[in-house]
């Protein structure tokens, strides 16, 4: 055979294999949407703002963040993870239109209200957009009172615990919103409001009700609290309002007093808002102490190179489950080793445990490490240690935040009852370099040992 003749013989197979179409099998998968995350740490005595590349944003007045159990200013980590992988039901007549955000961390309760921010997407009648968020404890979609920003098209909202949050549209209709207007004669002194108990003009819109009733309303950062007035959107209806204002001269002290039959009668644009003016700056007469619908915060927890913590929800007696890190050598941070005051070998330590006899509902476990964390890799697991007389619990979801170096993950996973040790996830430190790994089932933790627990 002429050297002619071989080299087409050659060249035609590969003219084919170039020219044939893939199969459907073969397609390439689709990229992956670009994350939309964004961190960042504040104390108990500053300020700050996180916002992610696309807009969703929190912004933490001064004080927000509450001080350690011990009494020293507390330091957040505060993170926002774009996550559409989060089950949430919007619900009857609303339409998701927004992608779903976790913001954290989950489990605590702010000294002041954070607001958290989300862009409304091109094409959306901002009138037809609302600010909603998953309850953790009840799993439902909970409305929140917000406010739109026409310049930016983004919608923000305040709150004091965070979860996740997404935005959904409606057919317009006048009779849900309508505001009030709060004037706050101090421009030094902290004014915060919140809804005791109401009358809805239309009782259908009852789940527009912020926080099932029991928040605070809505009002843009930079005016209550910061300066002198500001707009709360509430369905129409008539309320009665508990007004709470923050000591000037002794921080952590408080007054309030009540405002009765709030009459709000107009719906609301946010081109024309048409409110109901209220204003107290005197507080003449108060009460001590602080507005029943006003939730206590919660002391905030170390953190460091390295934070985990865990989170879920069930009702009292509760259900005990321990959160586990293990570090490059093999060590184990858990209650039965590195429990304040104590630190693992490497400066691991559990500051926060949930046990069953002072169990509460959603109250956070934390470990964090004290100093520079080894490199290498860590394991991060749950375990089931005790139902605390809880009847037939069955399968529980609970949330794990990692944040490492900077770099957060927030998981959310569910436990068997009784499971022994479920990992979560596992991630490896070299120099500056941060890489998460999947977990692991082939691991056998039968040999661990977990020690009682006593008062």
């Amino acid at each position: 055979m002429s050297k002619k003749w071989l080299l087409i013989l050659l060249v035609i197979p590969l003219l084919v294999f170039l020219g044939c179409p893939k199969d459907d099998d073969e397609e390439t998968p689709p990229t992956p949407p670009t994350p939309d995350d964004a961190s960042g740490s504040v104390r108990s005595d500053a300020s700050g703002v996180i916002e992610t590349p696309l807009g969703a944003r929190i912004s933490v007045p001064v004080g927000a963040v509450p001080p350690l159990e011990n009494g020293n200013a507390g330091t957040m980590v505060f993170s926002i993870e774009r996550n559409n992988s989060i089950l949430v039901s919007p619900p009857t007549g609303e339409t998701m239109i927004s992608d779903i955000y976790q913001f954290g961390p989950e489990g605590f309760t702010f000294a002041r209200p954070v607001e958290v921010t989300l862009p409304v997407p091109e094409g959306v009648d901002p009138e037809a957009a609302s600010l909603w968020r998953h309850n953790p404890v009840t799993g439902q979609a909970e409305f929140f009172s917000s406010s739109y920003d026409p310049t930016t098209r983004k919608i923000s909202a305040q709150t004091y615990q965070f979860s996740p949050w997404f935005v959904t549209g409606h057919s317009p209709d006048s009779t849900v919103s309508g505001c009030i207007r709060v004037a706050n004669m101090s421009h030094t002194s902290w004014l915060m409001v919140c809804v005791e108990e109401y009358t809805l003009l239309y009782p259908g819109q009852g789940a527009w009700m912020a926080e099932s009733g029991g928040g605070p309303l809505f009002a843009p950062i930079g005016t209550i609290g910061w300066a002198s007035t500001g707009n709360w959107y509430l369905p129409q209806g008539t309320f009665n309002l508990c007004l709470q204002r923050e000591s000037e001269t002794n921080p952590g002290h408080y007054q309030h007093i009540f405002m009765e039959n709030v009459v709000v009668h107009q719906p609301w644009r946010y081109n024309d808002p048409r409110c109901t003016e209220i204003s107290n700056g005197s507080f003449t007469s108060p009460d001590t102490g602080r507005c029943a619908c006003i939730p206590e915060e919660t002391s905030s927890v170390g953190t460091g190179d390295i934070q985990v913590t865990l989170t879920w929800h069930t009702p009292e007696p509760g259900v005990d489950l321990d959160l586990w890190v293990m570090d490059p050598d093999s060590e184990w941070c858990y209650y039965g080793n590195g429990q304040a005051p104590n630190v693992t070998t490497s400066g691991g330590q559990l500051d926060r445990d949930n046990l069953c006899w002072n169990y509460v509902n959603g109250w956070p476990e934390n470990i964090y490490w004290t100093q520079p964390p080894p490199a290498g890799q860590y394991i991060v697991a749950v375990d089931w240690f005790s139902t605390c007389d809880t009847i037939a619990v069955g399968p529980l979801s609970f949330n794990v935040r990692t944040v490492v170096r900077g770099t957060t993950r927030t998981f959310t996973q569910t436990i068997q009852e009784y499971e022994n040790m479920h990992e979560v996830t596992r991630f490896a430190i070299s120099g500056p370099q941060v890489v998460f790994l999947p977990p692991r089932t082939d691991v056998d933790y039968s040999n661990l040992r977990k020690p009682e627990k006593t008062r």
